[in-house]
């Protein structure tokens, strides 16, 4: 049965689909079955990865029919595949409206692959509304970067956390639906500055008596490193443009591992591998340094 990640958060900009993306692409090479699925009209995490076998249809169709039947396609990292968003003029959220149970069409949907796939990790778009909401009734956990300077950190505790208090049953009546997933803050785009670095102590020790426990902040942080924007130019997750560093900042691939391992401990013993003897030219033109497979 799958697991699934909803990457969340009121403000636009944080890197909601920089973490959906390179962590389905790690989680892939991990040896683990991953959907992505773009449910930000912006489209960003469609076209993050090469799709290679493309569906004629996307999400519109998926949540719609609550089935995804004819909606998934392949990218070019193999075990990853995507439901893109097909609906730039925003549909899904006036048939959202249109009955009070459409927002349950997401979870819906999600049955009927839940044997197909290890994770899945749904993009959002960056704003609280309908088709957030329904994506976080249909997760198990989950997952909203911050970056670590005041006005984020202000953000994420008026607007996340607030949505997820409204969002939550009173105690008497949660046999009706299960309680709203927990949710993990990831400290993002962190310079070398102390300034950062206090920000990010004091989120610690904030946010677990301003959420009554519901949110945990990582112990991982993702530093600011242009490699996570050469990752999506190249169209390959991150991990496999930076493998190895210098100095004491870690490199994207032990960053994004350090993620996995924290999240799912039980693939503390795996690591990312890809086949090197396949890369396409502009993978093995970035480094030589890679893990060997």
């Amino acid at each position: 049965m799958s697991k699934t990640y909803g990457i969340v958060s009121t403000k636009g900009g944080v890197g909601k689909t920089t973490i959906a993306a390179n962590l389905g692409g790690i989680l892939a090479d991990m040896n683990q079955r991953v959907l992505l699925i773009d449910a930000d009209f912006q489209q960003s995490l469609s076209n993050f990865y090469q799709i290679t076998h493309k569906s004629p249809l996307g999400l519109r169709e998926a949540l719609m029919n609550a089935n995804p039947e004819s909606c998934i396609s392949q990218t070019n990292i193999p075990d990853l595949h995507i439901i893109y968003s097909n609906d730039p003029e925003q549909d899904i959220l006036t048939w959202l409206r249109q009955s009070s149970s459409h927002v349950h069409y997401f979870g819906g949907m999600l049955t009927h692959i839940q044997d197909l796939y290890d994770y899945i990790i749904i993009d959002t778009q960056g704003a609280g509304g309908i088709l957030q909401e329904s994506v976080i009734l249909a997760s198990d956990e989950l997952i909203s970067p911050i970056p670590p300077d005041y006005i984020d950190s202000k953000e994420f505790i008026r607007g996340t956390v607030r949505m997820l208090k409204n969002l939550e049953l009173p105690v008497s009546l949660r046999s009706i639906r299960p309680a709203i997933p927990s949710l993990h803050g990831l400290i993002y785009r962190q310079d070398r500055t102390n300034h950062a670095k206090i920000i990010a102590q004091s989120l610690r020790k904030q946010f677990h008596a301003q959420s009554d426990g519901q949110v945990k902040i990582l112990q991982t942080v993702i530093a600011s490193l242009s490699s996570y924007k050469k990752s999506a130019g190249f169209k390959l997750p991150v991990h496999r443009i930076e493998v190895k560093r210098q100095g004491n900042t870690p490199s994207a691939h032990d960053a994004m591992l350090a993620l996995v391992h924290e999240l799912e401990p039980h693939l503390s013993d795996i690591i990312p591998v890809w086949d090197k003897k396949n890369m396409n030219n502009t993978e093995s033109n970035i480094n030589n340094q890679s893990v060997e497979s």
